[in-house]
């Protein structure tokens, strides 16, 4: 071994020597601190300083330098245990929370917020055995000091959030929220917080609310101010500049939309604002009864224009109020009024001027609220109807016959009382000779048109028992029978020619039985008794009639025979046999042409 080795050696040696009685030392050390910790631990809590008492334990259990009184540090600790909680809350608290509001983490500062209100809550009770150990751990730790500066910064980021978007950008209302969580101290009480946060949340609505308003986006302003106002009351925070603003800009645009005579658009808004206030639980408001006296009297004015036959105009303004309410109805009674007093309108096209002529017209009869009848240009027939229901049906027909010569087109009310359904008779220049007239009738139904009859003549009448009675009949009634009087029967759903009528010698009713079986005419009063017979009153006497089917009363002139028959009639003077006239043809004393 050399001498360098042996050194080295030696050196080693040394330095290990020096090391191991450096650890001893080390270790006598921190065996005395834990003999100290204990004893100091058990001096304090004698004393009553638990605070201290539990940190010394806390050193002691900390200190593994060699086993020295376990048992009694655990069970010291045990008893001390709520001092370590206060401690271990109150240090996990302040640094989350100092982490949390570094990084904006407003969510898990609240969170650590309530761990302290929590902890706060179980050692701090007034009274409790260990509220001034609370106290004090807190104090000690700086934690007050803290919150207060979290919570102004977290106070001022929000605030400042809500004033940027004042202007009506998006964004901002989460902040609300949040500034709501802020304890009421860190604003000086709590109406130093309301008042803060009512002036921070005005601003910002309201410029949101003016900046919609401005843009005449009404939609979007409602739906805004709505969503606001619930968000408000799900957070039980009363916005009253909320109604203040949609208010005023409510009424705003509504007036310029009946200013500009935009009806349409006041009546959607106004429909849209109804909506929004009932949404929002708002009632009687003045917007809401600015709406319903301008509608009121919107609707007034409908009705004058109506009624003074601006038809098209009352029907633009009632359509253009729909959204506010349906006027079905009110459309359709001017329309109704419209075609009662222009029914030609029913008519395709009818209300182009000058399309059709020969307009004839009726209403409230055969189950129709409105018919009318009337001819083009080309000589066609046509026919509308408008039903209870209001709906309109139309036909048309053929050319009339002898068209070019027109010169009457009516309703004949004695043949519609007779079809219950209403007839169209066109009068026209027969082509025959003799300057007769060109009959030609139509059945008009809610089917459709069918021609009822074609004659030509002088005039005609309809006869009690439903035949038509020609006079100076045309050629189309036979040959040989033109210029005589002829009579038409109904044949399935028209009138054909049936028979001339034979010239019956007039006689009075007192000579009757001198003309047994003879034809003859008599001129009398018809009438009906209790059975609702037809019973002839002439000369003084009565007379029973056989084959009379008619129900017209009033004078007649009756043609048939006498067959030698009687029968017993009531009269006011008892049961009296009298004549029985068979009729084979009546016709009234009182033609109409």
């Amino acid at each position: 071994m050399t001498i360098k080795e042996v050194i080295s050696l030696r050196n080693f040696m040394i330095i290990l020597c020096i090391s191991m009685v450096l650890l001893l030392g080390q270790k006598a050390q921190r065996m005395s601190d834990k003999v100290n910790a204990v004893q100091e631990g058990s001096r304090l809590h004698a004393a009553g300083d638990l605070i201290g008492a539990e940190e010394k334990y806390r050193e002691a259990r900390e200190n593994h330098s060699f086993s020295y009184k376990e048992e009694e540090i655990a069970t010291q600790l045990e008893k001390l245990a709520p001092i370590t909680a206060i401690r271990t809350g109150l240090d996990n608290v302040a640094r989350y929370a100092s982490s949390q509001a570094l990084s904006g983490d407003f969510e898990g500062f609240m969170k650590s917020y309530d761990d302290l209100l929590q902890l706060k809550s179980q050692y701090m009770k007034p009274g409790g055995p260990y509220e001034a150990y609370y106290r004090k751990l807190s104090a000690a730790s700086g934690l007050s000091e803290e919150w207060t500066t979290f919570f102004q910064h977290f106070k001022k980021q929000f605030l400042d959030t809500l004033a940027q978007n004042a202007n009506g950008n998006d964004g901002g209302d989460d902040v609300k929220w949040k500034l709501l969580r802020i304890p009421d101290a860190f604003f000086g009480g709590s109406s130093a917080k309301q008042e803060q946060l009512n002036a921070a949340f005005r601003s910002h609505d309201t410029g949101q609310l003016k900046a919609l308003a401005a843009a005449g986006s009404f939609g979007p302003l409602l739906e805004s101010t709505l969503s606001m106002h619930k968000a408000y009351e799900s957070h039980k925070y009363a916005a009253p500049w909320l109604k203040e603003q949609v208010e005023n800009s409510g009424r705003i645009i509504l007036k310029k939309d009946l200013e500009g005579k935009n009806i349409s658009a006041f009546a959607e808004h106004a429909a849209a604002y109804r909506k929004f206030a009932s949404s929002a639980g708002f009632k009687a408001t003045q917007v809401l009864k600015y709406i319903d006296a301008q509608n009121a009297k919107l609707l007034k004015s409908a009705a004058s224009k109506a009624k003074n036959g601006a038809y098209e105009d009352a029907i633009k303004l009632y359509t253009e109020l729909y959204p506010l309410k349906d006027h079905s109805e009110d459309i359709a009674a001017v329309r109704l009024a419209w075609n009662i007093a222009d029914p030609v309108r029913l008519l395709p096209g009818g209300g182009e001027q000058g399309r059709y002529n020969n307009v004839i017209s009726g209403k409230g009869k055969y189950g129709a609220k409105v018919y009318v009848a009337a001819t083009d240009s080309s000589g066609s027939l046509h026919y509308a109807v408008m039903n209870k229901d209001n709906a309109v049906s139309s036909f048309s027909m053929g050319v009339i016959p002898g068209f070019p010569s027109l010169h009457l087109v009516f309703f004949d009310e004695a043949l519609e009382a007779a079809t219950g359904e209403p007839v169209v008779v066109a009068e026209a220049d027969s082509t025959d000779d003799n300057g007769r007239t060109l009959f030609t009738g139509y059945a008009l139904q809610m089917q459709g048109i069918s021609q009822l009859f074609s004659f030509s003549g002088d005039s005609y009448e309809l006869q009690p028992d439903g035949s038509i009675l020609v006079h100076n009949v045309g050629a189309g009634a036979g040959e040989g029978n033109a210029g005589q009087t002829a009579i038409y029967r109904k044949s399935g759903e028209t009138y054909q020619f049936s028979e001339i009528v034979q010239a019956y010698p007039p006689i009075q009713a007192s000579e009757l039985e001198l003309h047994p079986f003879q034809n003859v005419s008599i001129g009398c009063e018809i009438y009906l008794d209790n059975s609702g017979s037809a019973v002839a009153y002439a000369d003084g006497r009565y007379i029973l009639l056989q084959g009379y089917q008619g129900s017209i009363t009033g004078p007649m002139l009756l043609s048939g025979q006498f067959q030698n028959d009687y029968g017993i009639l009531q009269t006011e003077t008892g049961e009296e046999s009298v004549p029985v006239f068979v009729v084979t043809s009546a016709g009234s004393l009182s033609i109409v042409n």
